[in-house]
């Protein structure tokens, strides 16, 4: 492969990893598959090039990487948090846990509300 190529292939990279960290800004994780399975296919053709790439680009190309597994990781503890606080709602509408009158930690149920109708 071309110097030319190799640097329109590292030039294509480059975009992909900013639309890959735009879409992890955004939330927008679903079409996280399809940039990765592109990245994949360009770091195939780079590193069956016979021309080696240059040494700066490729660092500029790992510090991209880098910081969008950053991004990744922050995102998924905040998936993970979420989910924790959704459970912690679920079970606190199904029980509450209180203290008696001697100071026992107590757990009261709250069963399935019905309400009386009177007529």
């Amino acid at each position: 492969m071309p110097r030319n190529e190799v640097s329109g292939v590292i030039s294509a990279l480059e975009e992909m990893l900013d639309a890959e960290r735009h879409a992890i800004r955004n939330a927008e994780f679903d079409g996280l598959g399809k940039l990765a399975a592109r990245q994949a296919e360009l770091l195939d053709r780079l590193v069956a090039s016979v021309e080696s790439p240059d040494a700066t680009a490729l660092l500029r190309l790992k510090a991209r990487a880098d910081a969008n597994q950053r991004l990744l990781s922050a995102a998924l503890k905040g998936v993970q948090a979420a989910k924790r606080r959704l459970e912690m709602i679920r079970a606190a509408s199904r029980s509450i846990n209180s203290y008696d009158g001697r100071g026992r930690a107590q757990t009261i149920s709250c069963g399935n509300s019905t309400v009386e109708r009177r007529a």
